[in-house]
């Protein structure tokens, strides 16, 4: 399997989604600084222009779900389909259960002294674990999300490949 420059990227992208998302579980604190996960979200939303300029003249046509799998296995090797799913629906399950968890803050805050978050305009004083704890949660939400989509970019980079091979 020959990897496209943007299944390249996504797979480096949801490489350093997975470390940081496995750290933070393990660890139980936040990995690398603020501004990082914003570095990740910059990257994941520049795999999904560069997916979208590079097929935006591809049509996606298959026949249902049946014609989708079958040009997915026809593009991609078995060990690549299933981390790439891996990648997708355990990204969303790992950001849908650290959302409901009510383990993320909102605005993370260290002034004065004090740990603080604003959620709705209502501050909240923290003690130094929670704060440290609600950094974690917040970096587990960005990357589970980005792996996530990382995933799906990698998918579909190979699916749209094979279509536009093929027709």
């Amino acid at each position: 399997m020959k990897l496209l420059p943007v299944q390249a990227a996504a797979a480096v992208v949801g490489a350093v989604s997975a470390i940081v998302l496995t750290a933070t579980v393990v660890l139980g604190a936040a990995l690398l600084p603020e501004w990082a996960n914003f570095a990740l979200i910059v990257a994941t939303v520049g795999l999904i222009v560069l997916m979208v300029a590079r097929f935006r003249r591809t049509r996606l046509r298959t026949d249902g779900l049946k014609g989708l799998f079958r040009t997915l296995r026809a593009a991609m090797p078995t060990f690549a389909i299933v981390l790439a799913a891996l990648a997708f629906y355990g990204g969303w399950l790992i950001a849908l259960v650290t959302m409901v968890s009510g383990s993320t803050a909102g605005n993370l805050k260290y002034e004065n002294g004090q740990y603080t978050t604003t959620h709705r305009k209502t501050v909240t004083v923290l003690t130094k674990e929670q704060y440290e704890d609600a950094q974690a949660a917040n970096q587990r939400l960005v990357s589970a999300i980005c792996l996530a989509m990382s995933g799906g970019v990698f998918a579909l980079s190979g699916v749209a490949e094979r279509i536009r091979e093929s027709g």
